[in-house]
């Protein structure tokens, strides 16, 4: 599609400004290495962007924690830093929605303390007799001026065959194309429900700009880097979203991106980029969480306005990039010979904090002590190694591997098997460890069956 310059210029207004973000992962445990100080010094680039901005909202789009039961320390560091945010713009809005790593119930346990101090924490859906509570996911925005600076539709992360039958019987007839009829009931029933919250919206002030809030896939996006082990991946497609909100603030995909919606238009300026609504965006992860996040890490700093020419508004986007207290280091940048990248290793600045992954390349398998070596390297070292990038220069034939009929596989100890698997899979033996604790399992397993 050909992307044509917004026309028109900015209302001389003041517009409605928030930063999006998301995907914190709080908590999360990286190779065995605890990460709140990077996590603290995310926070503090935060609150700096805060404090500069002065925005009429924080929204933060799902995934506070990486576990969704965070130990206490680190619940005390959400807090400490949702406080401190406030402190930096005290007229600033939060809204914070679950993700699919949150507890949705730890989440809103003290949502109703919360909201003494402005911060909205919308971690599920809710109903008063019987019905949907669609109230509890409208949250105004108030002007500094007057009025309302804008509205925020906050729908916290739902599996697709949780979203409510409406009342009134919408999304219960109407199909998407394609697919299981099944799937497509749910979603249409996903529809139905932003449609009804986005009607609720404009029934109180059609010209206000809308934002909407949600936690999932979209498709056609760029997940690249993404690990999914933890809830999978759902994709939703774009069309499920209705016409309704100037800005769709996503969270869930780490990557940061803007998805164009048909008919939308973009000129960067500036840094920036400027859209006629609507428009979609994942914020991206602020943090890293994996080695394949290998792309700059930020938060999104928005603004709505209209247009002097009266034809829909503008959403101007600046995407402010959050310096890597302890960065992800694949090296060298290509597979390499392991006593090559043991030598990359060695290299590597003695006094630059970093987590490091070896980028091997092997014809048959590892050296047995690889992963010692590579570790009493580092020993010494600002840096933490994390291990190690296979890559095999020929792949073998499926002939050459050895294969097992039924009843082999019934006489062989599974531990046995569990080794020769790995060995194919990752060119190493298994480390003496985990075959101990193999070992064990199989034990117990079979003591259980004999009793």
């Amino acid at each position: 599609m050909q992307i044509e310059p917004v026309q028109g210029s900015m209302k001389t207004q003041r517009p409605f400004k928030f930063i999006h973000t998301g995907d914190w992962h709080l908590g999360q445990i990286f190779n065995e290495y605890d990460r709140t100080r990077e996590h603290t010094a995310f926070f503090g680039s935060l609150k700096g962007i805060v404090a500069g901005e002065q925005p009429d909202a924080l929204l933060v789009c799902g995934d506070i924690y990486h576990s969704s039961v965070p130990s206490a320390s680190v619940q005390k560091l959400y807090t400490d830093a949702v406080l401190e945010l406030k402190e930096a713009c005290p007229d600033m809005t939060v809204v914070i929605i679950a993700g699919n790593h949150d507890s949705p119930t730890r989440l809103e346990i003290d949502r109703n303390l919360w909201e003494h101090l402005g911060v909205k924490v919308i971690g599920s859906l809710s109903k008063t007799e019987g019905e949907v509570c669609l109230e509890k996911h409208i949250v105004g925005i108030p002007s500094r001026e007057d009025g309302m600076a804008g509205y925020v539709v906050a729908v916290p992360h739902v599996f697709r065959q949780n979203y409510p039958e409406l009342p009134d019987g919408s999304g219960t007839t109407e199909y998407l194309p394609g697919g299981a009829r099944q799937d497509n009931h749910q979603y249409v029933r996903q529809k139905a429900f932003y449609q009804a919250l986005l009607d609720r919206v404009k029934s109180c002030d059609a010209e206000v700009p809308v934002v909407l809030m949600a936690h999932l896939a979209v498709s056609g996006c760029d997940a690249s880097g993404h690990d999914d082990t933890i809830g999978g991946m759902e994709y939703t497609p774009q069309d499920v979203f209705p016409d309704g909100y100037d800005y769709l603030a996503l969270g869930h995909i780490h990557h940061p991106q803007t998805l164009r919606r048909t008919g939308a238009a973009s000129i960067k300026t500036g840094g920036e980029e400027v859209y006629a609504s609507p428009v979609a965006r994942y914020s991206g992860s602020p943090v890293a969480v994996s080695f394949d996040e290998n792309y700059a890490h930020s938060v999104s700093v928005v603004e709505i306005s209209g247009s002097e020419t009266g034809d829909g508004k503008q959403v101007r986007i600046k995407q402010v990039e959050i310096p890597q207290s302890v960065p992800m280091k694949t090296i060298p940048d290509h597979p390499v010979p392991f006593e090559e990248a043991l030598g990359a290793l060695e290299a590597f600045p003695g006094n630059t904090k970093a987590y490091i992954r070896l980028d091997v390349l092997i014809k048959d398998y590892l050296p047995q002590n690889a992963a010692a070596r590579a570790m009493s390297v580092a020993e010494s070292k600002e840096c933490r190694y994390c291990g190690m990038k296979v890559t095999r220069e020929s792949v073998a034939s499926p002939d050459d591997a050895r294969r097992l009929s039924v009843e082999e596989i019934k006489a062989v100890d599974p531990v046995e098997i569990a080794g020769m698997y790995y060995r194919q899979r990752f060119g190493t033996g298994l480390d003496p460890e985990l075959e101990e604790m193999l070992k064990e399992v199989a034990d117990e397993e079979y003591n259980r069956r004999e009793e």
